[in-house]
């Protein structure tokens, strides 16, 4: 007899059924943050939620990592492109994490993303992040349901609503890692401002022509719109926001007192009033590769630190060789999830 084929089938079906299965669900949320936005963006969205192996199984209940995506990308980017999931189980097949749940919501808008932040614009995707979507998680997962086990970790556009949520809601996430995070500070030298995607934005005239920019594939330009949406935003105005710059023989001229206001909404400029909120966090890190596409991020990120350091607000800042985005899946797999990991509560 040939046990060979047998064995196989046996095989794929042991697979197929095991009981320590990990598992990827997408649930649907209806968010009243969402609803009403500006944008036009559907209230209806849908969160892709990790189930660790043995979930099924053993009753536990587990701490939670939320992973926020960057500008113009979704929550397939951790599922496909990064492939996420299977990380996920290597590092947890090989001891190297413990299980936890990863929740992962989608922040994509209009205009590529919402900054994870509350506009009267763009809708309130942080009130959407730490309250509709944790108490969705806390309510169908078993989790443990408090901040020194919950975690929330992005990059890019998403490390910026990490560390916003880390200054904001420390009542809600204990943990924070901002990989890249964008949009720490403000270029203060307006030469250093004054580029074609800011002149390109400042020449919009209605949202329309926003999207039709999209369509043209300048990406750059429209950001900026959505940005300011986002962050600085006036909601009967005709674009969305108050402009903090006007055109001037061809050259960005600050449009006071507008402009100093735009100022204080970046991070750098609310760590003070933020203070208590950072020292609550169980850990606090910010990464970036020295050979970032956006010079921005490099310079913010390291004078954010000096920033942190000066008012001793502990954190942890890592430098290292590589761009914006290549090396993400290494940096999750071997430095990111196992420091968060080791911060959470169990």
């Amino acid at each position: 007899m040939n046990h060979r084929l047998l064995v196989r089938p046996l095989l794929v079906l042991l697979l197929v059924v095991s009981p320590a299965a990990a598992a990827v669900r997408v649930l649907d949320i209806e968010s009243k943050a969402l609803l009403g936005n500006r944008t036009g963006d559907p209230a209806g969205q849908k969160v892709a939620v990790y189930l660790p192996p043995g979930y099924e199984e053993n009753g536990a209940r587990y701490p939670v990592l939320y992973l926020l995506h960057g500008i113009g990308d979704s929550f397939d980017v951790w599922l496909e492109a990064w492939n996420v999931p299977a990380m996920l189980d290597r590092l947890i097949a090989g001891g190297k994490i413990e299980p936890l749940i990863v929740v992962m919501p989608n922040g994509r808008n209009r205009f590529g993303g919402g900054f994870y932040v509350n506009s009267p614009v763009t809708g309130r995707w942080q009130d959407y992040v730490a309250e509709e979507i944790v108490a969705l998680v806390d309510r169908s997962f078993r989790t443990r349901a408090a901040p020194e086990s919950r975690a929330v970790a992005g990059h890019s556009m998403g490390g910026y609503g990490a560390i916003r949520l880390g200054m904001e809601r420390a009542d809600v996430f204990g943990t924070v890692f901002a990989m890249s995070p964008c949009c720490l500070d403000a270029v203060e030298d307006l030469g250093a401002a004054n580029t074609g995607p800011w002149n390109a934005a400042l020449a919009f005239q209605s949202l329309e022509e926003v999207d039709a920019a999209l369509r043209k594939r300048d990406f750059y330009a429209a950001t900026i719109i959505g940005f300011l949406m986002s962050v600085f935003p006036e909601r009967e105005a005709p674009m969305g926001t108050r402009l903090p710059f006007r055109r001037e023989r061809g050259e960005l001229v600050a449009v006071e007192p507008l402009y100093t206001d735009f100022l204080q909404t970046f991070p750098m400029r609310t760590i003070d009033r933020s203070r208590e909120n950072l020292l609550r966090l169980r850990g606090l890190a910010i990464d970036y590769g020295y050979a970032d596409q956006f010079p921005h991020i490099p310079a913010a990120s390291a004078a954010f630190s000096r920033e942190l350091t000066e008012r001793r607000i502990p954190h942890l800042l890592d430098a290292y060789r590589g761009d914006h985005r290549e090396l993400v899946p290494e940096r999750l797999e071997k430095v990111v999830l196992p420091w968060i990991n080791s911060r959470l509560e169990r």
